[in-house]
């Protein structure tokens, strides 16, 4: 089972909202990541391409 997500580069919209929503201070505006992180980016790009949509009932997105 996944324990992350990805977010797809061509459906978002660059809001910003998603930043705070994340429990783990995981993401970043693509001008902002840091160093350590970049490889993530390429990352979210490869497999956000087959990624199902998270929805409300995604074990991922479940409060623990």
């Amino acid at each position: 089972m996944a324990t992350y997500l990805v977010i797809d580069p061509d459906e978002c919209i660059d809001c910003g909202a998603c930043i705070p929503e994340c429990p783990v201070e995981a993401i970043f505006a693509d001008t902002d990541v840091p160093a350590d992180e970049e490889e993530w980016t390429e990352r979210n790009e490869t497999e956000s391409v087959d990624a199902p949509l998270a929805e409300g009932d995604s074990p991922i997105l479940a409060d623990d």
